[in-house]
């Protein structure tokens, strides 16, 4: 039975080609997404690129080649939706490039015409060549896969110049996250030396983008390595949840920035001093920090109004701590007797 007509008899035609560098470890006649793992906010969208490598394209007879190739992607409309599927540039196939949507699937075929060709052999040897370019919607926050489905009506199939089947072929499923809403972080700085943190996790971690608005400039950014009891400069690196940076400011100011909400945390603590960030959540000291209970001689932080530490020991009465929450934004030196972990949560 040749499948190559009964895949032009479903009324779906898809084709395009373009040099595109193949996913590491592909194996012979390799069907795959690019991004393989994407992802996107609520109503934000992410392009993500369907392409097939062909290794060993001649099938059962040397005389034909790689033809066509249908694919039906699936995906779970709850999490994302593929809003449109469109034509890759600069195609090599022969006939016109069609696609439809059909609930939470989108089908798509290329088909190249070896019966125009009077030898053989026929159709499109090895390359890398591009099947559709989806455009995912974010919905609402999960993780959903993009699978290939293989059943009539709408099947995905490689199919060589006379309809069989091609030999090898390898589907590799895709994933989309919907990520959290990003929410907005506003701190006010004063000029000199704040000790900050980072309650959400910024979607670009590097110094210039979490501290980059334009009402505020720094000089000078330090972490606190507590193996090497060393500060670490990284005004041109990182920041990341879960650290205290000293930031020296030059030009007062709101810092703000955005990201998803950072409401865990598993910091390991070394003997001594510990510099922490903290969630995205205000916690009374006294009756929480369960994970460090009696491992810890004090908490400290700066206060950067008056330039100068301020102190809460957990055996002292009230009246002699000078704070008692530990709030979003803010970084915390801890004392720690012994190596251990902070594994706070800002649920219970």
């Amino acid at each position: 039975m040749n499948r190559k007509k009964i895949a032009l008899g479903i009324g779906i035609v898809l084709v395009v080609l373009a040099a595109f560098t193949a996913p590491a470890a592909a194996g012979p006649n390799t069907v795959y997404f690019v991004p393989r793992n994407s992802s996107a906010g609520p109503d934000e969208t992410i392009e993500v690129d369907v392409l097939v490598n062909i290794t060993d394209p001649y099938g059962y007879d040397p005389e034909y080649a790689f033809a066509t190739i249908a694919i039906n992607v699936t995906f779970d409309s709850s999490v994302g939706d593929i809003i449109s599927c469109d034509e890759p540039d600069e195609h090599p196939w022969d006939v016109c490039w069609m696609k439809s949507k059909h609930g939470d699937s989108w089908y798509v075929t290329a088909e190249n015409e070896p019966w125009d060709d009077p030898e053989p052999p026929y159709g499109l040897g090895p390359g890398i060549y591009p099947v559709a370019n989806f455009t995912i919607k974010g919905v609402s926050p999960g993780e959903m896969d993009l699978l290939f489905d293989f059943e009539q009506p709408r099947l995905s199939e490689m199919v060589d110049a006379i309809g069989d089947p091609m030999p090898n072929q390898s589907w590799v499923i895709g994933t989309f996250k919907c990520t959290e809403p990003a929410e907005t972080f506003e701190k006010e700085l004063v000029a000199g030396w704040n000790l900050i943190s980072l309650p959400l996790i910024p979607s670009n971690n590097s110094t210039s983008a979490v501290l980059g608005n334009d009402t505020i400039e720094y000089d000078a950014v330090y972490r606190y390595n507590a193996t090497s009891k060393q500060f670490e400069d990284v005004t041109t690196g990182t920041m990341d949840p879960g650290t205290g940076y000293f930031v020296n400011v030059t030009t007062a100011g709101t810092w703000s920035y955005k990201g998803t909400p950072y409401t865990s945390m598993s910091i390991p603590l070394k003997r001594g001093l510990n510099l922490v960030g903290w969630l995205n959540c205000t916690k009374q000291i006294s009756g929480n920090l369960t994970s460090i209970a009696g491992k810890y001689n004090y908490i400290a932080r700066w206060n950067a109004s008056k330039q100068k530490y301020e102190v809460y020991e957990p055996h002292a009465p009230d009246v002699f701590n000078d704070f008692w929450t530990l709030e979003r934004g803010e970084g915390y030196w801890i004392a720690a007797k012994q190596d251990w972990k902070l594994e706070e949560g800002c649920s219970g």
